[in-house]
């Protein structure tokens, strides 16, 4: 004689907990952001009053924006 806990209508609401280990995602970029690795140059910097050029505003690979200045940095400039 068959056990009555062998029949599938025995088993409803029967909940299996299975725990999987996750594993780590591998990645050879130990940063967030990509590396910097090319840019060029998109704008000139010129000073506001003179219109002399003080710098070059750059777009790296990333995206990023940075300006280069020939000397120290200045406040009141245009980009052209």
């Amino acid at each position: 004689m068959k056990n009555d806990a062998d029949t599938p209508a025995n088993l409803t609401g029967t909940k299996v907990i299975l725990r999987v280990p996750v594993r780590p995602k591998v990645s050879h970029n130990t940063s967030a952001k990509p590396a910097r690795l090319h840019a060029r140059a998109v704008k000139r910097i010129l000073d506001r009053k003179s219109g002399t050029l003080v710098g070059w505003l750059y777009e790296w690979n990333t995206g990023e924006l940075v300006p280069r200045w020939k000397g120290a940095a200045r406040a009141d400039v245009i980009y052209v």
